[in-house]
């Protein structure tokens, strides 16, 4: 049955780093959503916003709405993929003049490489593949513009537990494939603000603590072998979605890791 637009949607309007714009109001029209687009792209310090669903949808008709919705705000001029890399500022503005002479698909695929680069260190990042000292990121694209000011004279990037490695606004995948019933097969979470190396480090551990508990039926599926490593891995990165593997290796005390 079609929602008439004389009825009232409560709604609340919130950024995408999870702060309240709007505290619960009641819209009944496409206009009403409009004004709340523009009341929280005030707020955002932004020249339009698109309002999003807590579904992920953005919201065109009235009749998208859900009763008590919470509703995310996002500037169309930022872009939070250049933000992660330092290409672009909070007001959604290059930190470069000479980046703006180059087309923003090739920006957006230099952040990517850049953005995929990150969440890879921070897979293996303070682990025991992690020997010792803070690794670093080269910035391989020198002959078509500078680096952001994170990195150094060397053209590198120096990472540590709180540098960022997921945008904001990101779907992070988690494929889990242990297959014990315990393990949910895939879990999603929306980057509500930055992930940096230590919240990958931490859904890491989570992992570790859960192959700890069930070590000997894991174990069981690997003779000889007496201690169980959780390993990540990165599967893709995209502007929407990023996607991580959880697993197990199987090492017997002494192995090389």
């Amino acid at each position: 049955m079609e929602r008439s637009e004389s009825l009232e949607v409560s709604v609340t309007v919130h950024s995408l780093g999870g702060d309240t714009l709007l505290e619960t109001c009641s819209v009944s029209s496409i206009q009403d959503i409009h004004e709340l687009a523009d009341a929280s792209a005030q707020k955002l310090n932004a020249k339009k916003c698109h309002m999003v669903s807590s579904d992920g949808k953005i919201i065109s008709e009235f009749f998208d709405l859900k009763n008590h919705d919470r509703l995310t705000a996002v500037a169309q001029n930022v872009n939070p993929l250049l933000q992660l890399v330092g290409l672009q500022n909070a007001q959604g503005d290059l930190v470069d003049a000479t980046y703006a002479t180059v087309p923003m698909e090739l920006l957006e695929q230099i952040a990517l490489e850049v953005a995929s680069g990150l969440a890879h260190i921070a897979c293996w990042f303070g682990g025991p593949q992690h020997l010792a000292g803070s690794p670093s990121l080269p910035w391989r694209f020198g002959s078509v513009l500078p680096p952001p000011g994170r990195f150094n004279d060397e053209m590198r990037l120096r990472i540590g537990p709180g540098t960022p490695v997921v945008h904001l606004g990101a779907m992070v995948v988690l494929s889990i494939t242990d297959g014990l019933p315990c393990f949910p097969a895939v879990q999603k979470i929306r980057a509500t603000r930055e992930l940096t190396v230590d919240d990958i480090i931490k859904i890491r551990s989570a992992h570790q603590d859960e192959c700890n508990k069930n070590k000997m039926k894991l174990l069981e599926q690997h003779p000889g072998a007496d201690t169980v490593l959780a390993i990540m891995s990165l599967v893709r990165y995209t502007a929407e979605e990023v996607f991580f593997e959880l697993g197990h290796r199987a090492l017997k005390l002494g192995d090389d890791i």
